[in-house]
């Protein structure tokens, strides 16, 4: 049997499928008679159902065909399952969304964990706010009637690796549809509007249109069948609409000519029901959650940190830079020369607060943490797990294989008119390390693989960036400029949270899986971090310099050791970043999980611990799209 049809069949499954199928049906407080039905013996129902699929006796019914009258005059027709039949498509949705999501890529936004209208709408915006003038609005004609189901069920049968599954898959996508005068559509043409598999499954087949503008250079928002394709200009517009026009044909489909039109935010348009212009709707900065404690950083060279009275403060030459009360205060961050009374470490470790040291130029040296008990177990079994390749192997391709397609996330989200060539051609290449990790059988061999990744990953970058930085790529130890310092900078940080995660699950930073023990380096810490340096440093500094924030002059020439340091100005739009990043609510990155990114990164971390104690599905990179 198996694995994904088993999880589909899994009894708990189906009961929460059967109570969404209970709920969205409640919804105008009037049950179906179908409903009404099954809820009569619902668990007798929810068994047999579960034997059929497992026994391959499952055979789903005809489709109710319902015409819902439109205002121009026209009717929009439905294709409604029966009451099993939608258990089990919202079961096999649950199983397969986790699976087929991650591969959908950053312009679509409708029907995913985590996205809306709202995110559609302020992805808009923050393009116009870029310097995109124009836009082309268009849609599918006829989206879900048109879906050419012999393609898409070729592509399942590539991103679905179960055979039953696949069998359950066929009946479903087999189903006739009825147009007008129950006329029955073309063998294998269309998925029902009506039923809970199909808005995925038209996202799986439109990626395609989406991965042709995205790599034409055509920033794209796309909910559902609607489209809004940001340009500079008209004529932009009205090209990218060509490129449109052809990937909807290569799929079988075809732009709605009557909504298809170049328009400007000087003229205004609407879209998704908000009314665009030049300045509204305004760009709402992420969406964060600030906790009652917060991070205090401290770089300023020849200061002191002490704790008097109640407060945190900071000192240099007399002078008071910072006075905070105590117990706002969770993590004490400092860089290059700077003191700490005894007093402050003594109430860091009483009070659980974290005091961390990192260099001047970012480098993380180590941290002060409260000590952790009723941790032996879990350790031994640690040291066990790293001392077995058939263990570790697998978990640290799976930690590679996060990083690199988060980095891919973050070049298509880049990809613009003058670098899409470029970019599409590293994320190709990307990809096909990424590809070849599970015939990776080493350590060696899996950082060789990554190593690879990062070249074409910020060649890239060098793109993008504007040359006055003079970025060509990573570099450190030193960094030879302001991007490569920005990026060592944060990853610092990013690491030192790492380090607290890891030590609050009971787990030595120090023994990795991925990063062999190599000069008292926190290894687990760096597997651990290796999937949110794209997703959280990476694009704050991405972020910071397409919106000019951070600039050249934000850097400094170290004349003692050579390369580049941060100035004062230039950590703090970093640092800046960085913690609203770290604070920004998301959901839909790891199953029936929300919260900041730092509650993810945490997470993370308790995913490793129960790895290790054999608990738990194992690990699962986060989803960013």
């Amino acid at each position: 049997m198996g694995v994904l049809l088993e999880r589909v069949a899994n009894p708990s499954t189906l009961a929460d499928s059967w109570k969404r199928v209970l709920a969205n049906d409640a919804e105008d407080d009037v049950l179906s008679a179908g409903v009404r039905r099954f809820a009569r013996d619902a668990d007798t129902g929810l068994d047999e159902l579960r034997e059929r699929l497992l026994d391959g006796g499952y055979l789903p019914a005809r489709l109710a065909r319902v015409s819902i009258p439109k205002e121009d005059s026209q009717e929009r027709v439905l294709h409604i399952p029966p009451v099993v039949d939608r258990i089990v498509e919202r079961a096999v949705l649950s199983v397969l969304t986790p699976l087929l999501d991650p591969l959908l890529g950053p312009s679509s936004f409708a029907y995913r964990p985590g996205l809306g209208v709202v995110d559609a709408v302020q992805e808009v915006a923050r393009l116009r706010d870029e310097g995109f003038t124009h836009v082309l609005r268009t849609d599918i004609d006829d989206c879900f009637p048109s879906v050419r189901v012999d393609r898409l069920r070729r592509i399942l049968g590539v991103l679905v690796p179960d055979p039953e599954l696949m069998a359950v898959l066929d009946l479903l996508l087999a189903r006739a549809l009825h147009g007008p005068g129950r006329r029955r559509n073309r063998p294998g043409i269309g998925l029902p509007q009506g039923s809970p598999l199909s808005p995925i499954l038209a996202n799986v087949m439109l990626e395609h249109l989406d991965d042709r503008l995205r790599r034409a250079g055509h920033p794209t928002v796309r909910y559902g069948d609607d489209m809004a394709i940001l340009a500079t200009s008209r004529d932009e517009a009205l090209e990218a609409g060509r490129v449109a026009s052809q990937a909807a044909e290569e799929i079988g489909m075809r732009l709605g000519e009557d909504k298809t039109d170049a328009m400007s935010f000087d003229t205004g348009f609407c879209f998704l029901g908000e009314d665009f212009g030049t300045r509204y709707p305004p760009v709402i900065e992420d969406r964060i959650d600030v906790p009652d404690e917060r991070t205090v950083f401290v770089a300023a060279a020849g200061s002191r940190v002490r704790i008097g009275q109640g407060r945190v403060v900071v000192e240099r030459d007399e002078e008071e830079l910072l006075d905070v009360p105590a117990g706002l205060v969770a993590r004490i961050v400092c860089f290059g020369p700077v003191g700490v009374s005894a007093g402050l470490r003594n109430w860091a470790l009483s009070s659980g607060v974290e005091l961390v040291f990192c260099s001047q130029r970012g480098r993380y040296l180590g941290q002060v943490v409260s000590g952790h008990v009723n941790r032996v177990e879990r350790l031994r079994n640690q040291f066990a797990a790293a001392d077995a390749p058939d263990r570790f192997l697998p978990l640290a391709r799976q930690l590679v294989e996060a990083k690199v397609r988060k980095q891919a996330v973050l070049l298509r989200r880049m990809m613009r008119k003058d670098t899409a060539g470029e970019l599409a051609e590293s994320v190709q290449m990307m990809e096909g390390y990424a590809d070849m990790l599970p015939e990776a059988g080493s350590r060696e061999e899996i950082m060789g693989l990554e190593g690879a990744a990062a070249r074409a990953y910020f060649q890239a970058w060098a793109v993008c960036v504007d040359p006055a930085f003079g970025f060509t790529g990573r570099n450190r130890r030193p960094p030879l400029d302001v991007v490569n310092s920005a990026l060592s900078f944060g990853y610092a940080i990013l690491l030192s949270e790492a380090v607290s995660a890891l030590v609050a699950t009971g787990l030595d930073p120090a023994i990795g899986f991925l990063h062999s023990e190599h000069d008292g380096r926190p290894s687990l810490a760096l597997d651990l971090v290796e999937e949110f340096r794209p997703l959280v440093v990476d694009q704050v500094v991405m972020e910071a310099l397409r919106r000019r924030r951070l600039r050249p002059e934000h850097g400094r020439r170290d004349e003692d050791r050579g390369g580049v340091l941060l100035t004062a100005a230039g950590r703090e739009v970093v640092v800046d970043g960085y913690e609203r990043r770290m604070l920004q609510m998301t959901r839909g990155a790891l199953p029936e999980f929300a919260g900041t990114l730092r509650r993810h990164l945490y997470r993370q971390a308790q995913v490793l611990a129960a790895w290790v104690e054999h608990l738990g599905p194992g690990f699962v990179g986060l989803s960013w799209r």
